[in-house]
């Protein structure tokens, strides 16, 4: 970002350009979007955009951080959740994730098919965290014997083999699984691999 807005009304205008970019490359798709897409769709001048954004990728940055802000907030609501039962646990987090990336008119598919052009790290890393957290959660309620203290590893494997099964199945224009089977079939590689 350029410059870091200080006033109310600067900080309303940001939100409404990162706002502007999610609906230009719903619209548009993320390889043709434009920054004067972006400009007419938050109702300023393109001059007004570059005080605060250098190009197009420094908004698609800003809007992945805003999406993972949202993802973070609905996945600490989970993390909240009192549950022992580690099956209800996985489902509950792996259908909240496919309900993410199918959720906001197509903006989330556009992004995960565009995935490997964009700075996704942070939001892996926050899946991983968070499922990390879960696990944490879950063991003080009910240790598992098979190596606890590999915990940190397994939620690095279980986070990747998730998110990007996931993006690999949503991403497909003409998909041979259907989500309910895909999120079934997660669930149970998820809760094997935990009772390994």
């Amino acid at each position: 970002m350029r410059k870091i807005p200080q006033q109310q009304r600067s900080k309303e205008l940001v939100a409404r350009l990162v706002q502007a970019t999610a609906q230009a490359i719903r619209e548009h798709g993320m390889d043709k979007f434009t920054t004067h897409h972006v400009a007419e769709q938050a109702g300023v001048s393109v001059g007004s955009l570059y005080q605060y954004f250098d190009s197009r990728e420094d908004l698609v940055e800003a809007l992945l951080e805003d999406v993972t802000l949202n993802l973070q907030q609905g996945l600490n609501a989970l993390v909240l959740e009192k549950t022992t039962d580690l099956r209800q646990m996985v489902d509950r987090s792996v259908r909240f994730g496919m309900a993410f990336l199918r959720a906001d008119d197509g903006l989330a598919i556009e992004l995960v098919r565009n995935w490997y052009k964009l700075p996704t790290h942070n939001v892996v890393r926050l899946l991983q965290d968070t499922l990390l957290d879960f696990m944490r959660m879950y063991l003080l309620k009910n240790p598992l014997s098979n190596n606890p203290e590999r915990l940190h590893i397994r939620s690095f494997v279980i986070a990747n083999s998730i998110v990007f099964t996931m993006i690999r199945a949503i991403s497909e224009p003409n998909p041979f699984i259907t989500d309910e089977e895909l999120t079934l079939e997660l669930i149970e590689m998820v809760i094997s691999y935990l009772n390994a």
